[in-house]
């Protein structure tokens, strides 16, 4: 809890910039009365909780998601109008930056974890995460910053995932081992050559049907079953 008279810090946005900027340019369609998450749709209910304040906190829209001039001219700007507008916003947003003889153009990653984490009175990844987007922005704004800034990317890691090739590969070599069926050449003629007729041969030759084979062998299979009849019907 805060104590009395004390304001509640504001966390700088932390959510990844590609996602305001997408957003900005979704606006360029027509500017709302309103700015609400029913706007939003395709973003998770984080990244809209976390869109909706990060607008308020750049003074992009009010409390209530009113849109502010700085808004609709942000908007509505292009090439070096928006550069300007994006680097007034970012002035006017960051002020423990800004307003006390601050040299970003020399300042260090720790110096600027630490500014970051006294005004928003935060700690660990979402430090990280507020100083990516500031610097993301910053870019746009054509804010020069220094060159000892080092943003740590953020990423979990996880098994990569297999291509479906490799997924089917591996299913087949865990099937049981069921010997494919062989060519006609391939296999012996039986005692039984001399009292059976050909077609009775031929279907004696053609091996029987697996339902555990691979799909490529079934597939074999089938074309070679189909031969065989068409085979038939032509004798």
């Amino acid at each position: 809890m805060t104590e009395a008279g004390e304001e509640k810090k504001s966390i700088p946005p932390y959510l990844p910039y590609k996602t305001f900027s997408n957003f900005i340019e979704r606006l360029k369609v027509g500017v709302p009365s309103r700015i609400d998450r029913s706007l939003m749709g395709s973003f998770s209910g984080a990244a809209q909780a976390q869109l909706l304040s990060t607008l308020k906190y750049l003074g992009l829209i009010s409390p209530n998601g009113i849109p502010t001039e700085g808004l609709k001219n942000l908007v509505n700007s292009e090439g070096p109008s928006r550069v300007k507008n994006l680097h007034d916003i970012v002035k006017t947003a960051y002020p423990f930056l800004f307003e006390n003889d601050i040299d970003l153009t020399r300042i260090t990653s720790k110096h600027l974890q630490e500014l970051f984490e006294n005004a928003g009175g935060i700690t660990g990844g979402t430090v990280r995460k507020c100083i990516a987007f500031f610097v993301a922005i910053s870019k746009e704004a054509g804010v020069e910053l220094s060159p000892h800034i080092k943003v740590k990317a953020t990423s979990v890691r996880s098994a990569p995932k297999r291509s479906g090739l490799e997924r089917n590969s591996k299913a087949k070599s865990e099937l049981p081992s069921t010997p494919p069926p062989q060519p006609y050449e391939s296999q012996p003629l039986s005692s039984q050559v001399a009292t059976q007729t050909w077609e009775q041969l031929l279907l004696a030759k053609f091996p029987e049907f697996d339902p555990v084979w691979p799909d490529e062998v079934k597939a074999k299979w089938f074309d070679g079953f189909k031969e065989l009849m068409d085979s038939r019907k032509k004798g």
